[in-house]
């Protein structure tokens, strides 16, 4: 896996949110194997949700310890004023009719990079579904409280892909998507953003 994105998982952060990190973290990927405990070896269908979350944290925290030892991972948190994309309505209003099942089953994921569907998702499901796509931060601010089944199709434009902590520039053609499907749009702002500054890392040794 690449090296960067085993940082983020470790953290449970997207790669934007990650500073500083030298270019290899980007190009040069590592096999990390975790040895669960031993009651973890084998998989218990009954096992509670809140047994699988736990175990799922002691997980991470090994990662986390991996980096901090094989890698000699320094993180400092800081919260900075970053480029966010504020989710609005658009004036045509929303498209997508409410969900209307009793059951609640949410769901939101993601076709590559040219489709979104969602069932039972709440605007601030979608919000950080694009955040994903964007690469940048982007919040509910459409004050919609409902939740709503929707499928947003798209054509990737080579000349809005995102970079780095920058995402694209409004005017590509996911943008005119979320318009013209959803009745959404999404304003480009300044805003407090949680990142992760990489002080130091190193090149781990081979085993």
């Amino acid at each position: 896996m690449q090296a960067l994105s085993l940082i983020a998982a470790a953290y449970g952060v997207e790669k934007y949110q990650i500073l500083d990190a030298p270019g290899w973290l980007s190009s040069e990927h590592f096999d990390i194997v975790l040895t669960p405990d031993r009651a973890e070896a084998v998989v218990d269908p009954s096992k509670s949700l809140q047994e699988g979350q736990t175990s799922w944290q002691r997980n991470l925290q090994r990662l986390r310890a991996v980096l901090r030892d094989r890698f000699g991972l320094v993180l400092r948190i800081e919260t900075r004023q970053l480029p966010v994309y504020d989710l609005v309505q658009a004036k045509t209003g929303i498209k997508p009719k409410p969900h209307t099942t009793d059951k609640p089953r949410p769901s939101i994921q993601s076709n590559g990079d040219r489709q979104i569907t969602a069932s039972d998702a709440t605007m601030e499901m979608l919000a950080a579904q694009l955040s994903l796509m964007l690469d940048r931060t982007v919040r509910d601010k459409t004050g919609l409280t409902d939740r709503y089944n929707l499928k947003l199709d798209w054509t990737p434009d080579l000349d809005s892909s995102p970079t780095p902590n920058r995402g694209p520039e409004i005017g590509g053609s996911i943008f005119t998507a979320i318009n013209e499907q959803l009745g959404l749009r999404l304003e480009s702002k300044k805003g407090p953003v949680q990142v992760y500054v990489i002080e130091k890392i190193e090149r781990p040794t081979e085993n």
